[in-house]
């Protein structure tokens, strides 16, 4: 869990009808926070995959001039899972709990929690030695 002490930000979008769970990701693949539901273990491992698909949805957008991403939503059989800029360096990973919920509902919850605390939720970029993380 983050030093930022955001937990609590992110069980009230676990509250959420259908929400399953939410990770919070820097672009370095690092988790600060995540949902009490979710073992630690998953949590790093979302975290390390939901960077590689938001740079890569990064990557398609600027290939294909679309302007910036907004989020990136993937349906798989059994959930949805978005991934939503949530501050600098930063990103909010959420997973449903069935492909069946109201995702307009859950994307709303998610995308107003990020916009209200993003610079709660922003993780400095790390630095090792002379290497940046690239950007979110």
């Amino acid at each position: 869990m983050s030093e930022k002490n955001i937990g609590w930000l992110l069980e009230r979008l676990e509250e959420t009808d259908g929400v399953e769970y939410a990770v919070l990701v820097a672009a370095d693949g690092m988790s600060p926070d995540y949902t009490p539901r979710l073992p630690q273990e998953q949590a790093e491992k979302i975290a390390a995959i939901t960077s590689t698909l938001w740079a890569a949805s990064r990557a398609y957008d600027h290939e294909t001039g679309g302007g910036g991403v907004r989020q990136f939503v993937m349906e798989s059989v059994d959930h949805i899972s978005l991934l939503i800029p949530a501050g600098e360096n930063t990103m909010l990973a959420v997973r449903t709990s069935s492909p069946h919920v109201d995702i307009g509902v859950i994307s709303e919850a998610a995308l107003r929690l990020a916009g209200s605390v993003g610079d709660q939720l922003g993780v400095k970029t790390r630095v090792t030695s002379g290497v940046e993380a690239p950007p979110a």
